[in-house]
């Protein structure tokens, strides 16, 4: 998994590049192929390894101020290297783009190399959603690395515990410390996590 990072003095030529029309900024997620990324070298003057698999162009967001790597959409890869215990998912179900992002664990999960639970939290009755699609309840994974299972325990009770008396300081640090985050990056998230930062990590 390897993450770069670009600007640019002018963003036409990377509009060219993606044979879209101009922009102010980005407003999608890019896939990539080689000769895209050969290109992508030639404009920025970076040289992008080569064989590196499946490759995204995002739009800049407020969280990679962060002085490291922030877990979000980086889970699988995190946790196939042993460097994330713990990834925590929720969302409305049925849905079928949440259904094939978790089914990307399942050959881990099978092998052994994750543990995972599945909570749902049914509605008392269907409810339609804004796109047309109807929401039967609310849906959380939790996968652990073996021998990190307690964290998922771990995690269930400190959620249960701030919808009783609110989230705090405390819960957020609670947070990191069992997604994996290490202390001093639990400092830094909890003197600059507020204004434009983002809960997501």
């Amino acid at each position: 998994m390897l993450e770069a990072q670009f600007s640019l003095d002018a963003i036409a030529p990377l509009f060219a590049l993606l044979g879209e029309e101009g922009g102010d900024e980005l407003a999608r997620i890019y896939e990539l192929d080689a000769t895209d990324l050969r290109s992508l070298s030639a404009l920025t003057g970076f040289q992008f390894p080569g064989d590196v698999g499946p490759v995204q162009l995002r739009p800049w967001h407020a969280l990679r101020n962060v002085p490291y790597l922030i877990h979000t959409e980086f889970e699988l890869a995190l946790m196939l290297e042993g460097r994330k215990p713990l990834a925590v998912f929720e969302d409305a179900y049925p849905c079928d783009w949440f259904a094939t992002m978790i089914a990307r664990f399942d050959p881990f999960v099978r092998d052994g190399r994750f543990v995972r639970r599945v909570l749902d939290k049914p509605l008392s009755a269907p409810v339609a959603a804004s796109i047309g699609a109807s929401v039967e309840g609310m849906r959380s994974v939790y996968v652990a690395l073996p021998g990190q299972e307690w964290r998922i325990d771990a995690y269930i009770e400190m959620w249960q515990s701030a919808k009783k008396s609110g989230w705090s300081e405390a819960s957020e640090r609670r947070q990191g410390e069992l997604l994996g985050y290490t202390d001093w990056q639990c400092d830094w998230w909890a003197k600059n996590r507020l204004g434009s930062l983002s809960r997501r990590r």
